[in-house]
């Protein structure tokens, strides 16, 4: 297999990470991945007060009222992404934003394609109204 890790990247996180990336930045540009992810979340949902896990339990968690993402795949596979974001804010994010001395050339790119995959399964998500009541809901 001959692929480059540009071609594996969001357009996101090479708009906002190759520089660093390129520069040896690499606790920098992981970082900024995730919270490219993050913000991305905080976009789609409209969810703008919450951050990190907490965001993501609030966007994608069965558990919580409020205007939900739904995934492509399905009503079952819901709390998997839950648990997917949350893993990835809980150890890649929240490593990089207080520590992030071992993150290295290799890590900090598989952190940035673990973003991209986050981020086109943001895009491929649906916003849905259905726990708040519907259009109706909505409305109040």
């Amino acid at each position: 297999m001959n692929t480059t890790l540009e071609s594996l990247l969001h357009s996101r996180i090479l708009s906002h990470c190759r520089d660093l990336y390129t520069d040896g930045h690499y606790k920098h540009a992981a970082l900024e991945a995730m919270t490219q992810v993050e913000l991305a979340l905080k976009e789609k949902s409209g969810v703008e007060d919450k951050y990190g896990v907490n965001l993501v339990t609030s966007t994608f968690g069965m558990d919580k009222k409020g205007i939900k993402l739904r995934v492509p795949f399905g009503e079952k596979m819901q709390k998997y992404a839950e648990a997917l974001f949350q893993g990835a804010f809980s150890y890649y994010r929240n490593y990089a934003a207080h520590d992030g001395s071992k993150i290295d050339e290799q890590t900090c790119a598989r952190v940035m394609i673990l973003a991209s995959e986050l981020l086109d399964l943001i895009g491929a998500s649906a916003v849905s109204f259905a726990d708040i009541g519907g259009l109706s809901g909505f409305i109040k």
